[in-house]
């Protein structure tokens, strides 16, 4: 099997790299909306089968085959720029006659929120729509990981379902925690944990992620407004009470995506332990490939480094947050 089409994560930053690019036509063949959410599946094979957890797709605005056309005479550049977003979701599409083995499909999550995000949530199934793929540097796994713990803060969760099941393919113990400010406003529908953490012989959360609890993926919920049981806080404070249950964290990784301030206190509190941590950055990019210098991550060793093509994924302890 070729590098391009492995099935597992790179042990090092140095190991990932930028597969060739996709640049084509993919048509969306499932749609999901749920309060200010949408999630969108492609079917396109030659991105499915590439993409590693952490990478992302450049969704252009093209109104190709539908009649809910994109207007852009009157709309300012940043407007007309394609949207990138996370890899979700690897999805086999079982049904019906497949003739390769290689995943077909792929999601992507996204909050309704300016006029690109609201223009794609009004397609529906079998609209075609052009795309590039997959673009970044994702995640990797460390050499002796046997516990991950992927952090996320609201809509930072959309890269972590594909990386959750990358990780427990691994044999990786895997722990997904989120955070938001109110209940209506998380990605996923809350659910009953079925194996909640605790803290002395209580739960953290009685309320996991349905996402993740549904592939054994043990969660747990922060809200910063008070809720009958969820955590009451921040979703790094749900970090921090986690770790001090902890009695051994030898060979826990840390993974992270979010609001800037909340990657930051993250990373704080894995340094503080002496945890790996890899945070995924949500930053504005203008072509997705390094052409156009539109997106500098300022690194403490000097300098910057492009988040759409070093990254978006980055080893936190080398960023100027």
């Amino acid at each position: 099997m070729s590098q391009a089409t492995t099935k597992t994560l790179p042990n090092s930053p140095d190991q990932r790299f930028l597969p060739p690019v996709f640049s084509g036509v993919a048509k969306i063949v499932a749609k999901e909306r749920y309060r200010n959410f949408c999630r969108l599946t492609f079917r396109c094979p030659e991105i499915a089968a590439k993409a590693q957890p952490g990478q992302f797709v450049n969704l252009y605005l093209d109104g190709l085959g539908t009649e809910t056309s994109f207007e852009r005479s009157s709309l300012p550049m940043a407007a007309i720029l394609p949207r990138p977003f996370s890899v979700a979701k690897i999805v086999p599409l079982k049904k019906g006659v497949i003739q390769s083995d290689e995943p077909q499909a792929f999601s992507v999550l996204f909050d309704i929120r300016g006029t690109g995000t609201n223009w794609l949530a009004q397609l529906t199934t079998d609209v075609p729509v052009r795309v590039s793929g997959p673009l970044g540097k994702g995640f990797w796994l460390p050499e002796g990981t046997k516990t991950a713990v992927l952090v996320a803060g609201g809509l930072g969760i959309a890269p972590f379902p594909f990386l959750a099941e990358r990780l427990k393919a691994q044999g990786v113990e895997t722990i997904l925690l989120l955070g938001a400010k109110t209940k209506d406003k998380l990605p996923f529908d809350p659910v009953r944990a079925e194996f909640p953490l605790l803290r002395n012989g209580k739960p953290l959360s009685y309320w996991g992620v349905d996402e993740f609890e549904s592939i054994g993926v043990r969660s747990a919920i922060a809200l910063e407004e008070p809720e009958d049981g969820f955590f009451a806080g921040t979703v790094t404070q749900l970090f921090e009470a986690w770790l001090s249950t902890q009695k051994e964290l030898d060979g826990t990784a840390v993974y992270g995506c979010g609001p800037t301030q909340m990657l930051k206190v993250l990373t704080q509190l894995a340094q503080s332990y002496g945890l790996h941590c890899q945070v995924s950055l949500e930053e504005r990019m203008g072509c997705g490939i390094g052409i156009c210098f539109g997106c500098p991550i300022p690194v403490k060793s000097g300098g910057y480094r492009l988040c759409c093509t070093d990254g978006p994924v980055f080893d936190a302890s080398e960023l100027a947050l």
